[in-house]
């Protein structure tokens, strides 16, 4: 995951240099090149997932939603924006962070979104400006205390898959 995260934040921050109109150099520009063609991306948030995609799968994440910390599951990645499940789904349009947490070294990426769509417990985001990352020293340095129960990936709110 870790690997994953750190393509997509350097492709971003590339991205971002383009979009304000600075000029990359010629090493950042072959980077550049080389995630363009190294991660999938159609343009826009990724669409819906295969059919089978069990509830359970996905990675544990965390993004602001109405004022309040959600867990949620990220289901797919592109260049373009993530596809998750979450049990409080927000609206299209919303704008969010999202926060994604990897192990060795524990390192934290942010990135802004906005909400594309949304069907049921499901819902798209396309990235929406500059991510950040973040080397974690300690294990509570910037948590957003999220109550995650780790069963589940819903959080105390969960009336579902409780024992």
């Amino acid at each position: 995951m870790r690997d994953l995260m750190e393509l997509l934040c350097d492709y971003l921050m590339l991205e971002d240099k383009r979009a304000r109109g600075v000029t990359l150099t010629a090493a950042q520009h072959a980077r550049w090149m080389t995630l363009l063609k190294a991660l999938p991306g159609t343009g826009s948030a990724p669409g819906p997932g295969p059919e089978k995609e069990r509830v359970e799968d996905g990675a544990l994440i965390e993004l602001t939603a109405n004022g309040r910390f959600e867990a949620a599951r990220l289901m797919g990645i592109s260049r373009d924006g993530l596809r998750m499940r979450i049990q409080h789904p927000l609206l299209p349009g919303t704008q969010t962070l999202v926060r994604v947490i990897a192990e060795g070294p524990r390192t934290e990426y942010v990135y802004p979104c906005v909400v594309a769509w949304c069907d049921g417990h499901v819902m798209g985001l396309r990235f929406d400006g500059r991510p950040s990352r973040a080397l974690l020293l300690r294990s509570e340095a910037s948590d957003w205390q999220c109550p995650l129960n780790l069963q589940t990936g819903w959080g105390v709110r969960a009336t579902s898959a409780r024992a």
